[in-house]
């Protein structure tokens, strides 16, 4: 019996010192929260002798890209002595296109082979267990067929979240949606009227539109080379960071000496003459074949991405399509306000997660936007105004601005959000990133009614610090985040020097090794 008291003691001790505080050191909620991811969930199709098959994601063979380049050089050497592209378009549908064959929806926008997401549940497999007396913010993971009209997708949203309640015996929920994510909690919240949600909050949303799909489906490509260039810092294509330094210095010397001007507007200039005969037959048989990717396309890009998808096509075939991506569109999309407006009468609250700082992937006029690499931050707040990714708002602009509303770094006035005084902003975070700290967020807002002006820990303004993975309130020292852009030529020549300078050191020493 001593030795029993004497370890329960040691128990007792030990959880009071802190060594069992992970267990509820958890980022939770007092009621679940359903969270739902965006696009990129795996997707098979099941084979009629019972074995499941993966279509998605594509999986290109390792020497595709090299193969299909020797294949086609000539082709693209004619077409550019002789600027006749015609013969060069139809070998980019001939090897684009027939990489979607077993994902691509047909004009009803259902899928011809049945393939569907690869994720499933019932009752049985729902942890409704609580840690620390809280439901972890990540435990309740919808996935979906992101390529399918979000209506659909939204049926099967309010069963799982039936099932959810069912087996924690509550009766709410939160609801998160992540980019198309958030296109998905909309269109459920339109279509059910929030019945089971207390609190809904938006995460680096495409609510408003992702600018990337958005441009695209207008045909509207664009390279400029400062853009280019800042992405380059923003990539880390090898692990070797020595290769890393020598394409990084080498886009920077050659936008500084006028090269990549160069490149960028001969390919701009190519584009124009062909993107009629390539965007359009392309684009309708991928990623225009997704009703889920229409839900991304911003209203002021909407009608012209119909006209561009849809040029030459047969407008009766595509009927049914264009009334499904229209049903979402104008009932959801461009009713958002008063949505939202309805919901908070209803008592459900409403809150918004942005994330920005980093260069948007560049192929568009507006590569200096405010992004997050691939949503803009005006369209992901819901109206803020931005400076440029390098730049600030002017004085002028300033002058008249609500200044409770304006960061730090002078870069967005959230004074034009939707929801001004629940919309988090998070510097140097980029789109696909979603470190825990994100989740603590979560928690905070959903469980408290936060507004950004409730909590020192919690501002309107956040710096996201990759190495120590954490969010801390924006201030004067640490919101500058954007020097890995800005190069002299001098400080580009010496690190291109460096890197090629130390592989050739690695070379002789190699060959010292083997000799």
């Amino acid at each position: 019996m001593k030795r029993l008291i004497a370890f329960l003691l040691c128990l007792a001790l030990l959880a009071g010192s802190g060594v069992f505080a992970f267990a509820a050191d958890v980022p939770g909620t007092d009621i679940p929260t359903v969270y739902v991811l965006g696009a990129g969930s795996p997707l098979v199709v099941h084979e009629p002798d019972g074995s499941t098959r993966q279509v998605y994601g594509l999986q290109l063979p390792d020497d595709f890209i090299a193969t299909t380049v020797k294949e086609n050089l000539d082709v693209f050497k004619r077409a550019f002595f002789t600027q006749q592209w015609d013969e060069f378009c139809v070998v980019l549908r001939d090897v684009f296109v027939p990489l979607f064959d077993e994902i691509r929806l047909d004009e009803n926008g259902n899928a011809p082979n049945g393939s569907v997401v690869d994720w499933d549940w019932n009752r049985a497999s729902i942890d409704g267990g609580k840690v620390g007396g809280k439901y972890p913010t990540n435990r309740f993971r919808f996935e979906y067929d992101w390529r399918m009209d979000p209506y659909k997708t939204a049926d099967i949203l309010h069963a799982y979240i039936e099932d959810v309640l069912a087996v924690t015996g509550e009766t709410k929920v939160n609801l998160v949606g992540r980019c198309l994510g958030a296109c998905i909690t909309a269109a459920y919240m339109e279509k059910y009227d929030a019945q089971y949600v207390e609190d809904y909050l938006l995460y680096c949303s495409a609510l408003y539109g992702a600018t990337q799909c958005s441009k695209a489906f207008c045909g509207e490509i664009y390279l400029e080379s400062g853009g280019v260039e800042r992405f380059m810092y923003d990539l880390e294509l090898f692990a070797d960071r020595t290769l890393t330094d020598l394409l990084q210095s080498f886009v920077t010397l050659m936008r500084k000496t006028y090269g990549l001007d160069v490149a960028c507007w001969a390919v701009n200039n190519v584009y124009r003459q062909i993107y009629l005969n390539v965007v359009p037959p392309i684009l309708i048989d991928t990623y225009a074949s997704f009703p889920g990717y229409w839900s991304m396309v911003a209203d002021r890009d909407y009608e012209k991405a119909k006209q561009t998808v849809f040029f030459g096509a047969d407008r009766e075939k595509y009927r049914n399509f264009i009334r499904i991506i229209d049903d979402y569109h104008y009932n959801v999309q461009v009713k958002t306000p008063e949505l939202f407006e309805r919901y908070r009468k209803m008592g459900t609250g409403v809150a918004n997660i942005v994330k920005y700082g980093v260069q948007t992937i560049p192929v568009t006029r507006q590569s200096d936007m405010m992004s997050d690499k691939l949503c803009s931050v005006e369209d992901a707040s819901l109206g803020a105004v931005t400076a440029t990714i390098n730049g600030t708002l002017k004085e002028s602009y300033l002058k008249s601005a609500d200044m409770r509303f304006v960061s730090p770094d002078r870069q967005i006035d959230a004074s034009a959000c939707l929801l001004p005084d629940r919309t988090w902003f998070i510097k140097n975070l980029a789109h696909k990133d979603f470190p825990e700290c994100v989740e603590y967020l979560f928690a905070h807002i959903l469980d408290t009614d936060a507004t950004v002006f409730d909590s020192e820990d919690y501002p309107q303004y956040m710096v996201y610090d990759e190495q120590t993975q954490r969010i801390s309130p924006m201030t004067a020292e640490n919101c500058d985040t954007t020097a890995r852009y800005r190069h002299t030529f001098i400080e580009a020549l010496k690190r291109f020097i460096k890197a090629v300078l130390t592989l050739i050191r690695r070379q002789i020493e190699s060959k010292r090794s083997a000799a």
